[in-house]
């Protein structure tokens, strides 16, 4: 789920990607309820289907199957989701937040196959995340665990989407480098980033073009994001101890532009042991990461544990 777009799939125990669809996102509750069922119904046609996972956008009371909040799909927050759909599906329904869905496709399937301690992080237009310990996908008390993005790095820094000043989100998102586009471009008139600042509106994928092209604001914009994300990410290595931090999202576009001051910084802020064991790699499995990480926790809607070696 996600406020554009619902993208539903057939997946084998393998990993495979057997049928999808994809349809706009409805914005009231009956509606999306009906869409959500009508793309399950549509992706299972001529299949054996064995469950359901719903990977949605928030944050998730586990215990009760909903969304208490999600900024970017009012919708779908209160409802009793398991209630409301299992009877029109026909289908077992698990509930789990889409960073954590992603972070369990990337742990079972991409960049995280092969290890048991993965932290996951997906920068985008927010931040979102996730962590496997053990093996086992660590949700919290009430399976609201894992919102990385939401860690505050700097106290007195920008407002955040949720209401908080210094997110990580706040600093190092696809909107966050939008807006500190938008600043740069006046303190440094003249620079392409200005030029281009005073006919339209900036994207992130403008500073990332830009940057290729050796503008020194743009540079220094995607550098300043780099070392906020490097600051959140040496603190989630010194807490998790993982092996891999892999991330991935839209503005991982911008490659080493930013990755490499973000290395620097959790060289210099992440403390040994952790920090010489934690490989920082680009996911690899882009926007299927969801879909492959709900359909493999529709077939452990327990815990979501998973010891490597298992089938």
């Amino acid at each position: 789920m996600g406020g554009t777009k619902i993208a539903a799939g057939m997946v084998s125990a393998e990993g495979k990607l057997l049928a999808e669809v994809r349809h706009p996102t409805p914005h009231s509750p009956k509606r999306l309820i009906e869409a959500i069922a009508e793309a399950i119904a549509e992706v299972r046609d001529g299949h054996e289907v064995g469950g359901v996972c719903l990977a949605v956008p928030g944050n998730i009371l586990a215990t009760e199957n909903r969304v208490i909040f999600s900024p970017n799909l009012h919708a779908i927050e209160g409802i009793e989701l398991k209630e409301a759909l299992e009877p029109k599906i026909g289908l077992p329904l698990t509930v789990e937040n889409d960073a954590n869905a992603a972070a369990w496709g990337e742990f079972r399937f991409g960049a995280g196959s092969g290890v048991n301690h993965l932290v996951f992080i997906t920068l985008g237009t927010g931040i979102g995340g996730g962590v496997i310990t053990h093996g086992v996908l660590m949700r919290g008390a009430q399976g609201a665990g894992g919102e990385l993005g939401h860690t505050t790095i700097q106290a007195t820094g920008p407002r955040c989407a949720c209401g908080n000043h210094g997110c990580l989100e706040a600093l190092a998102s696809g909107t966050a480098i939008r807006r500190r586009a938008r600043e740069v471009a006046i303190e440094r008139p003249g620079s392409a980033l200005d030029s281009l600042a005073s006919t339209r509106e900036i994207l992130g994928e403008d500073v990332t073009r830009l940057a290729e092209e050796g503008d020194g604001a743009a540079l220094s914009v995607l550098r300043e994001a780099g070392v906020w994300l490097g600051i959140g990410l040496a603190g989630f290595v010194n807490v998790f101890n993982p092996e891999v931090v892999a991330i991935g999202g839209g503005v991982v576009e911008a490659g080493e532009l930013i990755l490499d001051p973000a290395r620097r910084e959790i060289m210099l802020r992440a403390r040994s042991p952790s920090r010489d064991l934690a490989e920082i790699r680009m996911a690899t499995l882009g926007a299927k990461s969801g879909v492959l990480g709900a359909a493999a926790l529709a077939r452990d809607p327990g815990s979501g544990e998973y010891v490597l070696g298992d089938p």
